[in-house]
Protein backbone atom coordinates (compact mmCIF):
# COMPACT_ATOMS: atom_id res chain seq x y z
CA UNK A 1 0.00 0.00 0.00
CA UNK A 2 1.38 3.50 -0.68
CA UNK A 3 1.62 5.91 2.27
CA UNK A 4 -1.48 7.34 0.79
CA UNK A 5 -3.47 4.40 1.38
CA UNK A 6 -2.45 3.60 4.73
CA UNK A 7 -2.74 7.45 5.62
CA UNK A 8 -6.44 7.08 4.50
CA UNK A 9 -7.15 3.35 6.47
CA UNK A 10 -5.30 4.70 9.44
CA UNK A 11 -7.94 7.33 9.27
CA UNK A 12 -11.14 4.95 8.39
CA UNK A 13 -9.93 2.84 11.97
CA UNK A 14 -9.85 6.09 13.43
CA UNK A 15 -13.17 7.05 13.11
CA UNK A 16 -14.56 3.28 13.02
CA UNK A 17 -13.00 3.74 16.71
CA UNK A 18 -14.15 6.54 17.60
CA UNK A 19 -17.79 5.78 16.41
CA UNK A 20 -17.52 2.81 18.44
CA UNK A 21 -16.82 4.70 21.51
CA UNK A 22 -19.46 7.32 20.83
CA UNK A 23 -21.87 4.40 20.92
CA UNK A 24 -20.49 2.51 23.52
CA UNK A 25 -20.99 6.35 25.98
CA UNK A 26 -24.27 6.51 24.32
CA UNK A 27 -25.71 2.99 25.79
CA UNK A 28 -23.38 3.60 28.70
CA UNK A 29 -25.59 6.86 29.81
CA UNK A 30 -28.85 5.19 29.06
CA UNK A 31 -27.75 2.71 30.96
CA UNK A 32 -26.44 4.67 34.12
CA UNK A 33 -28.34 7.60 33.55
CA UNK A 34 -27.77 11.75 33.79
CA UNK A 35 -24.25 12.54 36.25
CA UNK A 36 -25.85 14.00 39.12
CA UNK A 37 -24.19 17.49 39.94
CA UNK A 38 -21.23 18.07 41.95
CA UNK A 39 -22.93 19.37 45.32
CA UNK A 40 -21.83 22.99 46.29
CA UNK A 41 -19.72 23.35 49.31
CA UNK A 42 -21.27 24.95 52.35
CA UNK A 43 -20.81 28.22 52.81
CA UNK A 44 -19.51 28.93 56.06
CA UNK A 45 -20.36 31.82 58.91
CA UNK A 46 -18.96 35.20 58.62
CA UNK A 47 -16.33 36.55 61.21
CA UNK A 48 -17.64 38.51 64.04
CA UNK A 49 -16.94 41.91 64.86
CA UNK A 50 -16.30 43.83 68.02
CA UNK A 51 -18.86 43.88 71.04
CA UNK A 52 -17.69 46.26 74.05
CA UNK A 53 -21.06 46.22 75.94
CA UNK A 54 -20.91 43.92 79.08
CA UNK A 55 -23.13 40.90 78.13
CA UNK A 56 -26.44 40.76 80.08
CA UNK A 57 -25.75 37.11 80.90
CA UNK A 58 -22.38 37.78 81.91
CA UNK A 59 -24.09 40.02 84.49
CA UNK A 60 -26.53 37.37 85.73
CA UNK A 61 -24.27 34.42 86.57
CA UNK A 62 -21.38 37.10 87.26
CA UNK A 63 -17.97 35.02 86.86
CA UNK A 64 -16.01 37.34 88.57
CA UNK A 65 -17.61 36.26 91.68
CA UNK A 66 -17.18 32.92 91.13
CA UNK A 67 -13.23 32.79 90.14
CA UNK A 68 -12.02 33.11 93.59
CA UNK A 69 -13.25 29.85 94.30
CA UNK A 70 -12.94 28.09 90.87
CA UNK A 71 -12.35 28.54 87.25
CA UNK A 72 -12.57 24.84 86.06
CA UNK A 73 -9.38 24.00 85.90
CA UNK A 74 -8.51 20.42 85.12
CA UNK A 75 -12.13 19.96 84.05
CA UNK A 76 -12.60 18.54 80.19
CA UNK A 77 -15.96 19.29 78.54
CA UNK A 78 -16.67 17.70 75.11
CA UNK A 79 -19.24 20.25 72.90
CA UNK A 80 -21.34 17.95 70.51
CA UNK A 81 -22.30 20.54 67.89
CA UNK A 82 -20.41 21.36 64.28
CA UNK A 83 -17.05 21.47 65.08
CA UNK A 84 -15.16 24.25 67.08
CA UNK A 85 -13.10 26.70 65.52
CA UNK A 86 -9.72 26.44 68.00
CA UNK A 87 -7.91 28.85 65.97
CA UNK A 88 -10.00 31.67 67.59
CA UNK A 89 -7.87 34.24 69.33
CA UNK A 90 -10.13 33.63 72.58
CA UNK A 91 -10.35 29.82 71.98
CA UNK A 92 -6.55 29.31 71.29
CA UNK A 93 -5.03 26.75 73.28
CA UNK A 94 -7.99 25.58 75.10
CA UNK A 95 -9.48 23.37 72.21
CA UNK A 96 -8.27 19.40 71.63
CA UNK A 97 -8.19 18.05 68.21
CA UNK A 98 -11.74 16.04 68.72
CA UNK A 99 -13.36 13.73 67.06
CA UNK A 100 -15.72 13.89 63.77
CA UNK A 101 -18.24 11.29 64.38
CA UNK A 102 -20.23 11.83 61.60
CA UNK A 103 -17.70 10.89 58.99
CA UNK A 104 -16.01 8.36 62.11
CA UNK A 105 -12.88 9.78 61.83
CA UNK A 106 -10.96 12.90 61.83
CA UNK A 107 -10.62 16.18 63.94
CA UNK A 108 -13.67 18.70 64.79
CA UNK A 109 -11.13 21.34 65.75
CA UNK A 110 -12.84 23.66 62.86
CA UNK A 111 -16.36 24.73 62.49
CA UNK A 112 -17.83 25.93 59.28
CA UNK A 113 -21.46 27.20 60.53
CA UNK A 114 -20.23 28.22 63.90
CA UNK A 115 -22.66 26.65 66.32
CA UNK A 116 -20.18 24.70 68.28
CA UNK A 117 -17.57 27.50 67.78
CA UNK A 118 -20.67 29.73 69.71
CA UNK A 119 -21.48 27.11 72.49
CA UNK A 120 -17.41 26.66 73.53
CA UNK A 121 -16.90 30.29 73.89
CA UNK A 122 -19.69 30.30 76.77
CA UNK A 123 -17.26 28.03 78.69
CA UNK A 124 -13.41 28.88 78.04
CA UNK A 125 -13.30 32.12 76.39
CA UNK A 126 -10.86 34.18 77.91
CA UNK A 127 -11.15 37.88 78.09
CA UNK A 128 -9.40 40.34 75.59
CA UNK A 129 -8.44 43.97 75.87
CA UNK A 130 -11.84 46.14 75.02
CA UNK A 131 -14.05 43.47 74.95
CA UNK A 132 -15.60 42.50 78.88
CA UNK A 133 -17.23 38.83 77.26
CA UNK A 134 -15.42 35.83 78.68
CA UNK A 135 -16.78 32.28 79.40
CA UNK A 136 -17.58 31.31 82.64
CA UNK A 137 -14.71 28.40 82.71
CA UNK A 138 -11.71 29.80 81.05
CA UNK A 139 -9.38 27.10 82.72
CA UNK A 140 -11.41 24.50 81.63
CA UNK A 141 -10.39 22.51 78.16
CA UNK A 142 -12.89 21.50 75.66
CA UNK A 143 -13.56 18.56 73.54
CA UNK A 144 -15.07 19.39 70.16
CA UNK A 145 -17.09 16.38 68.52
CA UNK A 146 -18.63 17.35 65.26
CA UNK A 147 -22.38 15.41 64.82
CA UNK A 148 -23.72 17.47 62.18
CA UNK A 149 -22.50 17.73 58.74
CA UNK A 150 -22.23 21.55 57.38
CA UNK A 151 -24.79 20.86 55.03
CA UNK A 152 -27.49 20.13 57.40
CA UNK A 153 -29.74 22.49 58.33
CA UNK A 154 -29.41 24.53 61.38
CA UNK A 155 -32.89 23.43 62.68
CA UNK A 156 -32.42 19.79 61.93
CA UNK A 157 -32.45 16.97 64.23
CA UNK A 158 -29.43 14.79 65.21
CA UNK A 159 -29.03 11.13 64.37
CA UNK A 160 -29.65 9.86 67.48
CA UNK A 161 -26.71 6.76 66.24
CA UNK A 162 -24.07 10.01 65.68
CA UNK A 163 -25.31 11.41 68.78
CA UNK A 164 -24.42 7.79 70.88
CA UNK A 165 -21.09 6.87 69.36
CA UNK A 166 -20.10 10.65 69.78
CA UNK A 167 -20.73 10.12 73.67
CA UNK A 168 -19.42 7.09 74.20
CA UNK A 169 -16.23 8.48 72.47
CA UNK A 170 -15.72 12.14 74.84
CA UNK A 171 -16.31 9.28 77.60
CA UNK A 172 -14.20 7.39 76.39
CA UNK A 173 -11.18 10.10 76.24
CA UNK A 174 -12.11 11.15 79.73
CA UNK A 175 -14.53 13.78 79.44
CA UNK A 176 -16.31 14.86 82.96
CA UNK A 177 -18.55 16.89 81.08
CA UNK A 178 -20.54 16.45 77.83
CA UNK A 179 -22.57 18.97 76.43
CA UNK A 180 -25.31 17.78 73.84
CA UNK A 181 -26.16 21.03 72.23
CA UNK A 182 -28.14 19.55 68.92
CA UNK A 183 -30.78 17.10 69.93
CA UNK A 184 -33.10 14.43 68.26
CA UNK A 185 -36.47 13.60 68.10
CA UNK A 186 -36.23 9.88 68.59
CA UNK A 187 -35.56 7.53 71.74
CA UNK A 188 -33.12 5.41 70.18
CA UNK A 189 -31.43 2.35 72.11
CA UNK A 190 -28.18 3.09 71.25
CA UNK A 191 -28.70 6.65 72.53
CA UNK A 192 -30.10 5.82 75.84
CA UNK A 193 -27.35 2.89 76.64
CA UNK A 194 -24.87 5.76 75.80
CA UNK A 195 -25.95 7.88 78.38
CA UNK A 196 -26.71 5.65 80.35
CA UNK A 197 -22.85 4.03 80.19
CA UNK A 198 -21.97 7.87 80.79
CA UNK A 199 -23.63 8.07 84.07
CA UNK A 200 -22.02 5.11 84.93
CA UNK A 201 -18.50 5.99 84.50
CA UNK A 202 -19.32 9.21 86.20
CA UNK A 203 -19.54 12.00 83.59
CA UNK A 204 -22.21 14.36 83.50
CA UNK A 205 -24.21 14.76 80.09
CA UNK A 206 -26.15 18.03 79.58
CA UNK A 207 -28.58 18.59 76.89
CA UNK A 208 -30.29 20.75 75.55
CA UNK A 209 -34.04 20.82 75.86
CA UNK A 210 -34.55 21.30 72.04
CA UNK A 211 -35.69 24.75 69.75
CA UNK A 212 -39.04 23.91 68.69
CA UNK A 213 -41.00 24.69 71.89
CA UNK A 214 -43.28 27.00 69.68
CA UNK A 215 -43.73 23.89 67.18
CA UNK A 216 -45.04 21.20 68.47
CA UNK A 217 -43.08 20.78 71.42
CA UNK A 218 -41.54 17.50 70.58
CA UNK A 219 -39.94 15.24 73.33
CA UNK A 220 -36.34 15.81 73.08
CA UNK A 221 -33.77 13.57 73.70
CA UNK A 222 -31.17 12.87 75.29
CA UNK A 223 -33.09 16.12 77.27
CA UNK A 224 -35.81 13.27 78.27
CA UNK A 225 -33.67 10.65 79.71
CA UNK A 226 -33.07 10.76 83.72
CA UNK A 227 -29.46 11.15 83.71
CA UNK A 228 -29.08 13.99 81.75
CA UNK A 229 -29.49 17.48 83.12
CA UNK A 230 -31.83 18.90 80.69
CA UNK A 231 -31.47 22.86 79.79
CA UNK A 232 -33.96 25.54 78.73
CA UNK A 233 -33.57 28.72 77.37
CA UNK A 234 -34.38 32.16 79.09
CA UNK A 235 -34.60 35.92 77.83
CA UNK A 236 -33.56 38.83 79.55
CA UNK A 237 -36.75 39.84 81.40
CA UNK A 238 -36.18 35.85 83.12
CA UNK A 239 -39.05 34.39 80.97
CA UNK A 240 -39.62 31.67 78.83
CA UNK A 241 -38.02 31.76 75.33
CA UNK A 242 -41.05 31.04 73.23
CA UNK A 243 -38.98 28.79 70.91
CA UNK A 244 -37.10 27.07 74.14
CA UNK A 245 -39.00 23.14 74.40
CA UNK A 246 -40.39 22.28 77.65
CA UNK A 247 -42.03 19.76 80.11
CA UNK A 248 -41.59 17.58 82.96
CA UNK A 249 -38.36 16.18 81.89
CA UNK A 250 -36.92 19.99 82.41
CA UNK A 251 -33.96 20.16 84.90
CA UNK A 252 -32.29 23.62 84.53
CA UNK A 253 -32.87 27.40 82.69
CA UNK A 254 -29.68 29.84 81.05
CA UNK A 255 -29.46 32.52 78.68
CA UNK A 256 -30.19 31.66 75.41
CA UNK A 257 -31.79 34.94 74.01
CA UNK A 258 -29.41 37.88 72.30
CA UNK A 259 -26.10 35.61 73.22
CA UNK A 260 -22.75 37.41 73.32
CA UNK A 261 -19.88 34.70 71.89
CA UNK A 262 -17.36 34.14 69.83
CA UNK A 263 -17.86 33.88 66.26
CA UNK A 264 -15.89 31.09 63.62
CA UNK A 265 -13.13 33.18 62.10
CA UNK A 266 -12.97 35.20 65.14
CA UNK A 267 -14.29 37.97 66.14
CA UNK A 268 -17.64 37.87 68.61
CA UNK A 269 -21.61 38.26 67.72
CA UNK A 270 -24.24 39.62 70.31
CA UNK A 271 -27.32 37.81 68.50
CA UNK A 272 -26.97 34.82 69.09
CA UNK A 273 -30.51 32.59 70.11
CA UNK A 274 -31.02 28.85 71.17
CA UNK A 275 -30.94 26.50 73.76
CA UNK A 276 -27.35 25.18 73.04
CA UNK A 277 -26.31 28.12 74.29
CA UNK A 278 -28.06 27.86 77.21
CA UNK A 279 -26.71 24.26 77.36
CA UNK A 280 -23.29 25.89 77.33
CA UNK A 281 -23.51 28.04 80.09
CA UNK A 282 -24.55 25.08 82.67
CA UNK A 283 -22.14 22.89 81.12
CA UNK A 284 -19.94 25.55 82.40
CA UNK A 285 -21.23 25.90 85.76
CA UNK A 286 -20.59 21.74 86.05
CA UNK A 287 -17.14 22.17 85.21
CA UNK A 288 -16.66 25.04 88.02
CA UNK A 289 -18.77 23.00 90.35
CA UNK A 290 -16.36 19.74 89.64
CA UNK A 291 -13.47 21.42 89.50
CA UNK A 292 -14.05 22.62 92.92
CA UNK A 293 -15.70 19.60 94.56
CA UNK A 294 -13.71 16.72 92.45
CA UNK A 295 -14.11 13.88 94.93
CA UNK A 296 -17.72 15.03 94.65
CA UNK A 297 -19.88 12.17 93.63
CA UNK A 298 -21.97 12.61 89.95
CA UNK A 299 -25.22 12.47 92.05
CA UNK A 300 -24.34 15.11 94.80
CA UNK A 301 -22.92 17.87 92.10
CA UNK A 302 -26.50 17.17 90.16
CA UNK A 303 -28.17 17.64 93.75
CA UNK A 304 -26.11 20.86 94.30
CA UNK A 305 -27.09 22.37 90.99
CA UNK A 306 -30.32 21.66 90.84
CA UNK A 307 -30.90 22.93 94.54
CA UNK A 308 -29.37 25.73 94.38
CA UNK A 309 -31.45 26.98 91.33
CA UNK A 310 -33.18 30.32 91.58
CA UNK A 311 -36.57 28.94 91.17
CA UNK A 312 -39.32 30.06 88.24
CA UNK A 313 -42.84 30.37 88.47
CA UNK A 314 -43.81 26.68 86.39
CA UNK A 315 -41.51 23.80 86.95
CA UNK A 316 -42.72 22.44 83.55
CA UNK A 317 -40.77 25.30 81.57
CA UNK A 318 -38.15 26.73 84.35
CA UNK A 319 -37.14 22.98 86.23
CA UNK A 320 -35.49 23.95 88.84
CA UNK A 321 -34.75 26.81 88.00
CA UNK A 322 -31.95 29.55 86.71
CA UNK A 323 -29.00 27.96 86.82
CA UNK A 324 -26.64 29.34 89.73
CA UNK A 325 -22.48 28.64 89.39
CA UNK A 326 -22.21 30.95 92.69
CA UNK A 327 -24.42 29.13 94.99
CA UNK A 328 -23.84 25.16 93.44
CA UNK A 329 -19.86 26.04 93.95
CA UNK A 330 -20.68 27.20 97.55
CA UNK A 331 -23.37 24.75 98.41
CA UNK A 332 -25.19 27.06 100.57
CA UNK A 333 -29.05 27.70 101.18
CA UNK A 334 -30.39 30.64 102.99
CA UNK A 335 -32.07 30.17 106.33
CA UNK A 336 -35.62 30.06 104.91
CA UNK A 337 -34.66 27.21 102.76
CA UNK A 338 -33.89 29.44 99.29
CA UNK A 339 -31.07 29.09 97.21
CA UNK A 340 -28.84 32.31 97.26
CA UNK A 341 -29.05 33.92 94.03
CA UNK A 342 -26.36 34.72 91.76
CA UNK A 343 -24.66 37.91 92.41
CA UNK A 344 -26.20 39.92 89.36
CA UNK A 345 -29.20 37.97 89.43
CA UNK A 346 -32.19 41.26 88.50
CA UNK A 347 -34.31 38.53 85.78
CA UNK A 348 -37.84 37.94 86.29
CA UNK A 349 -37.71 34.34 87.31
CA UNK A 350 -38.64 34.82 90.29
CA UNK A 351 -41.85 36.12 89.30
CA UNK A 352 -45.16 34.72 89.57
CA UNK A 353 -47.09 33.12 86.70
CA UNK A 354 -49.69 35.85 85.67
CA UNK A 355 -52.90 32.93 86.25
CA UNK A 356 -51.61 31.99 89.36
CA UNK A 357 -51.12 36.07 90.42
CA UNK A 358 -54.78 36.53 89.62
CA UNK A 359 -55.96 33.22 91.86
CA UNK A 360 -53.58 34.65 94.39
CA UNK A 361 -55.61 37.89 94.27
CA UNK A 362 -58.91 36.31 94.36
CA UNK A 363 -58.08 34.69 97.41
CA UNK A 364 -56.39 37.65 99.19
CA UNK A 365 -59.98 39.54 98.17
CA UNK A 366 -62.37 36.41 99.80
CA UNK A 367 -59.97 36.11 102.78
CA UNK A 368 -60.52 40.24 103.45
CA UNK A 369 -64.32 40.03 102.98
CA UNK A 370 -64.98 37.11 105.48
CA UNK A 371 -62.68 39.10 107.97
CA UNK A 372 -64.73 42.24 107.61
CA UNK A 373 -68.12 39.83 108.06
CA UNK A 374 -66.25 38.70 110.99
CA UNK A 375 -65.73 41.61 112.51
CA UNK A 376 -69.13 42.90 111.47
CA UNK A 377 -70.66 39.82 113.52
CA UNK A 378 -68.34 40.76 116.66
CA UNK A 379 -69.04 44.09 117.35
CA UNK A 380 -73.19 43.55 116.92
CA UNK A 381 -72.61 40.80 119.18
CA UNK A 382 -70.45 42.72 121.82
CA UNK A 383 -73.12 45.67 121.48
CA UNK A 384 -76.57 43.99 121.64
CA UNK A 385 -76.77 42.78 124.86
CA UNK A 386 -75.44 46.52 125.76
CA UNK A 387 -78.69 48.04 124.13
CA UNK A 388 -81.05 45.67 125.89
CA UNK A 389 -79.87 46.11 128.92
CA UNK A 390 -80.24 49.87 128.40
CA UNK A 391 -83.81 49.33 126.67
CA UNK A 392 -82.62 50.77 123.73
CA UNK A 393 -82.16 54.21 125.17
CA UNK A 394 -79.09 56.00 124.05
CA UNK A 395 -76.29 56.20 126.90
CA UNK A 396 -75.55 59.59 128.49
CA UNK A 397 -72.43 60.79 130.08
CA UNK A 398 -72.48 61.21 133.86
CA UNK A 399 -72.08 64.68 134.67
CA UNK A 400 -68.42 65.20 135.60
CA UNK A 401 -67.64 66.04 139.13
CA UNK A 402 -66.17 69.64 139.95
CA UNK A 403 -63.50 69.48 142.18
CA UNK A 404 -63.97 72.24 145.25
CA UNK A 405 -61.84 75.42 144.72
CA UNK A 406 -58.92 75.81 147.74
CA UNK A 407 -59.12 78.60 150.08
CA UNK A 408 -55.87 79.86 149.56
CA UNK A 409 -54.31 80.53 146.43
CA UNK A 410 -51.08 78.10 145.28
CA UNK A 411 -47.69 79.80 145.15
CA UNK A 412 -47.38 81.30 141.36
CA UNK A 413 -45.38 78.96 139.14
CA UNK A 414 -42.08 79.62 137.95
CA UNK A 415 -41.33 79.13 134.58
CA UNK A 416 -37.71 80.89 133.47
CA UNK A 417 -36.27 83.57 135.84
CA UNK A 418 -35.86 81.51 138.75
CA UNK A 419 -34.52 78.75 137.69
CA UNK A 420 -31.73 77.02 139.60
CA UNK A 421 -28.40 77.98 137.71
CA UNK A 422 -25.80 75.38 137.37
CA UNK A 423 -23.05 74.54 137.94
CA UNK A 424 -19.86 77.13 137.20
CA UNK A 425 -18.07 76.13 134.42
Amino acid sequence: MTEVQVGMANRRTVRRWTAGMAAAGTVAAVLVGPAAPAQAAPECAQPGGQVTAMPWAQQVLAPEQVWPFSQGNGVTVAVLSSGVDGSHPQLRGRVLEGYDAVRRGGTANSDCTGAGTRVAGLIVARRTEGAPFTGLAPAARILPVRVRDDASPGDAPADPQVLADGISWAVDRGAQVVAVTIDSDRDAPALREAVGRAADRGTIVVAASGDHGDDGNPQSYPAAYPEVLAVGAIDQQGQRWGRSQFGSYLDLVAPGVGITTTQRGGGLTEAADGTALACGFVAASVALTQAKRAETPRSELIRLLTANAVPGADPQQYGHGLVNPYGAINGQLLPNGKPASPPGFTAATERTDPAEAASRRTALTGALAALIVVLLVAIVAIMLPRARRRRWRAAVASRPVTPPEPDEPGPPVQLFDEVPAGPAR
